[in-house]
């Protein structure tokens, strides 16, 4: 007798049986169990296998979904925020600082950019036109000093720095008793 004073192999509660001695389970369309816990590997590592087979082949192809993400996810964004400013850096490769309109509209910090290229070839009489967009709105915890707020691109990083008015700014309440 196994301790607790079951018998050995009734922790478990058995299935319930049909008339002919087969389980319940068993007799529901679409519905099997796997005999072992392990019954379903094989069929798993060919999936993982054939979708790696099919990721190696079409790498570098744009896909419908990978394509999308592309465009709604853009590039990078970091922003900190400390007692006196928040600072908003953003990646945004390939741009001109002329090309930037940045705006603060209530408590969202608006980065927009826009950048045209046209290239013509007299010799084939090809032109090509290239158009790059970026948007992105970051939301403001605070009141920021709008007269006071810098902006730079460098290497590809466009840094916004906004500092935030005296009624935002971090103050330390004392405590008495």
């Amino acid at each position: 007798m196994a301790s607790g004073g079951r018998e050995a192999g009734m922790d478990r509660p058995s299935p319930s049986r049909t008339a002919g001695g087969r389980d319940a389970e068993s007799e529901r369309p679409g519905m099997t169990a796997p005999t072992s816990s392990g019954a379903m590997e094989p069929l798993h590592r060919l999936r993982q296998d054939f979708g790696r087979m099919l990721d190696q082949y079409f790498r570098g192809w744009p896909s419908p979904s990978g394509l999308w993400e592309a465009a709604t996810q853009g590039w990078g964004l970091d922003v900190r925020e400390d007692d006196g400013k928040m600072t908003v850096r953003a990646e945004a490769p390939g741009f001109e600082p002329s090309d930037f309109d940045i705006d603060v509209q209530g408590n969202q910090l608006i980065l927009r950019a826009v950048h045209r290229d046209e290239s013509s070839e007299k010799e084939s009489g090809s032109r090509q036109w290239r158009r790059q967009e970026y948007y992105r709105s970051v939301p403001l915890t605070g009141a920021i000093d709008a007269d006071r707020i810098e902006a730079s691109y460098r290497h590809g990083i466009l840094t916004v720095t906004l500092p935030k008015s005296e009624q935002s700014r971090r103050r330390r309440i004392e405590v008495t008793t």
